[in-house]
């Protein structure tokens, strides 16, 4: 294992007036949520910062405060959600990118894009992966478990699909996701070394390599029977619809079952985050996404046998160089949303 201080070449200023980027990201986190200081988000965001989800992209601070105010009104107890992870690493000498998992809970007490409030408790996790720059988060990739939200507060999440055809739940406009949607543009052949964040440091080229094989020879290839060479025979993944499985059977298993539905897919990696640590270990985290089509089993409805792009985020805890745990997040919901659209188009 590679011995270095990670905060060896950040200028502090990065991430004053807190211990470090782990502590920045929590901190923030409970003043706003916790605190409900929805009003410092302006020391928090850029003016002008770029989120990217799987419904769009918003390119100003007024957007990020006006969906969080809503969110704030339907889960008054916990729209925030618990920090579980902070994995993070540096970029430049003033910046920092941070993939902050999320465990939400709440109770919907109020009203918010998807109707009345149901009086129903909830439970899903979230990836926020943030780049900041000079103390301030500059641009954003959020991926959301919201099929978990959805099934917890009974709605039914094909109807919620239907509906962002006519309106993005982020842009309040037709929901469109073609090549030139960022999210989605441009290519990163060797992400290991410079991803969507910026050039990565100089180090634990070896562990990222090995995450990008992994993606390349048991997704892409296919070759399930070599999940093996890549995690622990103890490996745990925790998937959408808080779904779980353990062991290697039950990792190729998950696999297995998304690319029954598209045949085609292919994942293409496009950031990758290390994060050492003597109290938490190795962990790695990931933004990928996916080019596919949808014309297998029928995971959502009858297929269509049209292209479908999924934008998903991967935390991994690493033991002995292999992958123990997973944490492993997509948007269903936009999925749904794509295959609605052309199995209308086509009708």
């Amino acid at each position: 294992m590679q011995d270095f201080d990670p905060l060896a070449d950040l200028n502090p200023e990065a991430y004053a007036p807190f211990r470090d980027p782990r502590d920045y990201i929590l901190s923030w986190t409970d003043q706003i949520w916790i605190d409900k200081g929805l009003g410092r988000l302006g020391e928090h965001y850029a003016d002008d910062i770029k989120v990217h989800t799987a419904y769009g992209e918003t390119y100003d601070f007024d957007h990020v405060l006006t969906n969080s105010v809503q969110k704030m009104s339907a889960f008054p107890n916990g729209g925030g959600g618990s920090g579980e992870d902070v994995v993070w690493e540096q970029r430049g000498p003033m910046g920092f990118i941070s993939s902050h998992r999320v465990l939400k809970t709440g109770t919907n007490l109020g009203y918010w894009n998807y109707g009345p409030p149901t009086g129903r408790n909830w439970v899903s996790r979230t990836i926020a992966h943030c780049l900041v720059q000079d103390g301030k988060v500059v641009e954003e990739w959020l991926v959301r478990d919201e099929y978990a939200v959805l099934q917890s507060l009974g709605i039914d999440p094909e109807q919620v699909a239907a509906d962002m055809l006519r309106a993005s739940p982020v842009t309040g406009e037709l929901l469109t996701i073609t090549e030139d949607t960022p999210a989605f543009s441009g290519t990163y052949p060797d992400p290991a070394r410079e991803g969507i964040s910026g050039k990565r440091p100089d180090r634990f080229n070896e562990e990222c390599q090995a995450i990008a094989a992994m993606y390349d020879e048991v997704w892409n290839r296919k070759r399930f029977d070599r999940a093996s060479a890549y995690c622990d025979p103890k490996v745990v993944c925790h998937t959408v619809r808080m779904h779980r499985a353990q062991g290697i059977d039950g990792y190729q298993q998950q696999i297995i079952d998304l690319l029954a539905a598209f045949p085609d897919g292919r994942i293409e990696l496009r950031d990758v985050v290390v994060c050492q640590s003597n109290e938490l270990g190795m962990r790695i985290a990931a933004i990928w996404t996916m080019h596919a089509t949808y014309s297998g089993v029928p995971l959502y409805g009858p297929p269509t046998r049209t292209p479908v792009k999924i934008m998903g985020a991967s935390h991994f805890e690493m033991k002995d160089g292999k992958i123990l745990r997973e944490w492993r997040l997509f948007d269903e919901i936009a999925v749904m949303a794509q295959i609605i659209g052309a199995r209308q188009t086509l009708a």
